[in-house]
């Protein structure tokens, strides 16, 4: 019998057609349906007893997306970013995650600065996805953070690149 986690990947397999409104739909409710997975589960009960910072959990080997999963610790911020060419969907297992969304401004001067678009709180069973260009921060709110996420490719390559870019701040 299949585990919830291998019916997910294989559902997201079945359903990945590149960056479309069709896979995103897709994904973002296999997604939310991977964080109702029965807890008692081994994958599942594996992650949260480990609590790693970083688990690879599926890379695909044909279509290249990974399907990572982390802990957080409560205060864990991650500055004003995006993913480059890569597109990510985020989906929170436990506890909550604040996120801005954020879009550069060029004045009448020619600065460019980050406008914040708003704040929202993620909480179990939500998914988020932000596809290229799109930029965002995250602020873990809660201990027993846990969130998956599914990234188009492996943003190594996006950061080693200079197309994955993190900003210094926001006005």
């Amino acid at each position: 019998m299949q585990n919830s986690l291998d019916k997910i990947v294989n559902d997201i397999k079945a359903n990945w057609s590149g960056l479309n409104s069709s896979t995103t739909v897709a994904v973002r409710e296999l997604l939310s349906e991977l964080t109702q997975s029965p807890p008692h589960e081994p994958w599942l009960e594996s992650i949260m007893r480990e609590r790693l910072a970083s688990k690879t959990l599926y890379q695909d080997p044909e279509y290249g997306f990974m399907l990572l999963v982390h802990a957080e610790e409560k205060g864990t911020y991650r500055p004003p970013h995006d993913h480059g060419a890569g597109w990510v969907f985020y989906a929170v297992q436990s506890g909550e995650m604040e996120m801005t969304t954020y879009k550069p401004v060029t004045t009448a001067s020619g600065e460019t600065h980050l406008v914040s678009r708003g704040t929202d709180t993620l909480k179990a069973g939500d998914c988020r996805v932000f596809l290229p260009g799109d930029i965002h921060d995250t602020r873990c709110l809660t201990d027993n953070f846990v969130q998956y996420r599914l990234t188009s490719c492996d943003f190594k390559e996006e950061k080693r690149s200079g197309r994955m870019i993190q900003y210094l701040r926001a006005v």
